[in-house]
């Protein structure tokens, strides 16, 4: 997925560097050195843009190849049955299937999508992304003097890179200041997610990990995939994978392998943090 039309794309560049952007913070790979995470919080009036521009100057990263990861801010997904036309046409008619399903005219956002698996009925289902086509715009035009921009996609597929190929995983992910979210997977497709609400106290470093009660994520985690599994028809996961703060995984990794008999894996090190993993996800994607 690709939000990013080809006419506002410059000559490529040799190298790459992955970069998340959220409503407050920078975060950066760059491919010479994968295993540093580089954060840049936004200053006080600053926008995302200008902070781009200065980030690219104090790492030294002009003339490189940028892939960019949007945060929820910057994009919404809405799914729908997906209409019986050639991909190609698909593409062009994106705006027309999608005006009544917006509340912003459809002239001024950007679409793409990509294919779901079939509904329970059997009916083909795409998830659509929209964004701010000025908005984008902007962004392009300010930093392509600079870099290339590559891609631009949105940070939810961008976390389904992290995983092997042929895995057929479920993913826990928590960012600081949003609602714990659980991800199906396969084959790096994003296949399905819910919110799990009431788990913000997970960033609360204040609070001792021996006060958590993890009896309603396990009875939320047992719902969600009797659901995906039952209604939507997907197949169970049989990996599973924590992108959680690292104080809290090893207490939620125990809590899962007593119920669901299956210890999943953490993603997250000293290195990387939850809130950074869709800038390494983004890079991973242009490797693939």
């Amino acid at each position: 997925m690709e939000l990013i039309p080809s006419w506002l794309k410059p000559a490529r560049a040799s190298s790459a560097v992955g970069i998340y952007l959220t409503s407050n913070t920078l975060l950066a790979v760059d491919e010479l050195n994968p295993l540093m995470l580089i954060e840049r919080p936004l200053a006080s009036g600053e926008t995302v843009t200008a902070a781009l521009r200065a980030l690219l100057d104090e790492q030294q990263w002009l003339g490189q190849r940028l892939h960019i990861a949007l945060s929820r801010q910057w994009y919404k997904q809405t799914q729908i049955e997906k209409p019986a036309m050639p991909d190609d046409e698909l593409q062009q008619a994106l705006p027309w299937c999608m005006r009544e399903l917006v509340s912003e005219p459809v002239e001024t956002l950007l679409f793409d999508y990509i294919d779901l698996p079939q509904g329970p009925a059997g009916q083909a289902r795409i998830a659509v992304y929209s964004s701010e086509r000025e908005q984008l715009a902007t962004l392009v035009r300010a930093i392509t003097p600079q870099c290339e921009i590559a891609t631009i996609g949105v940070d939810e597929l961008a976390m389904a890179n992290l995983l092997e190929p042929d895995v057929r995983g479920l993913l826990l992910h928590k960012v600081p200041g949003q609602e714990l979210t659980l991800t199906f997977i396969h084959q790096r497709q994003w296949h399905f997610s819910r919110t799990i609400r009431g788990f913000q106290a997970l960033d609360d470093e204040n609070m001792p990990v021996d006060q958590f009660v993890f009896d309603n994520l396990l009875l939320e985690l047992q719902r969600s995939i009797d659901y995906a599994v039952g209604q939507l028809k997907l197949t169970a996961p049989n990996n599973w994978y924590l992108a959680l703060p690292q104080r809290v995984t090893p207490a939620i990794q125990n809590a899962i392998s007593q119920v669901f008999d299956i210890k999943p894996e953490s993603l997250t090190s000293d290195v990387f943090s939850p809130i950074g993993l869709p800038a390494l996800g983004i890079l991973k994607e242009s490797k693939a």
